[in-house]
């Protein structure tokens, strides 16, 4: 069986275990059956919010923090979808269709996707991935959100990078 795994790195011919497994808390690579899952995790460390996750329907479903997120977010970024086939030391992780390795993964190829935006509309289109747009949330669910994130922008140590995203995405949302 065929695994994906999402990044915005070009070029790599091994995924490496430089990850912390949710489980163990060990150094591990992340993998998934998903291609529309693959496609979310094709940005920079510093745009690190996930807001999606495979659900019992076995489809992506993507929930909008702040208006517009996908295509803020995805919109003219290059991404790079690997395969990697599946060995029996691949664990599943704690999200469905999820694996991970504790070993570092030879890449069998690589897709190029010059516009990630682009490819995710497509993953809607196909119906792999429901959209769950910021507007169509209920607006007390959305400032529930939006205070959730600053409490803990405010209270957890968190890099620069990260810290400016967030900011530019919320204030306006935090009053």
């Amino acid at each position: 069986m065929l695994l994906y795994h999402g990044s915005y790195l070009g070029g790599l011919s091994v995924i490496a275990a430089n990850s912390r497994s949710h489980t163990t808390g060990k150094p591990v690579a992340y993998f998934t059956e998903s291609r529309a899952y693959a496609l979310v995790c094709c940005r920079p460390p510093e745009e690190n919010f996930v807001t999606a996750g495979i659900a019992k329907d076995g489809r992506l479903h993507y929930f909008e923090r702040f208006p517009n997120q996908l295509q803020t977010m995805y919109d003219g970024k290059v991404g790079y979808l690997y395969t990697v086939e599946r060995s029996c030391s691949m664990t599943p992780a704690l999200k469905p269709q999820a694996y991970e390795s504790e070993a570092d993964v030879s890449v069998r190829s690589c897709e190029r996707v010059e516009n990630v935006y682009a490819a995710l509309q497509a993953e809607l289109q196909q119906g792999t991935m429901i959209l769950h747009r910021y507007e169509d949330i209920d607006p007390a669910e959305q400032k529930q959100n939006a205070v959730g994130i600053r409490d803990s922008f405010l209270n957890d140590p968190i890099g620069k990078p990260i810290r400016a995203f967030l900011i530019e995405h919320f204030k306006d949302l935090w009053d």
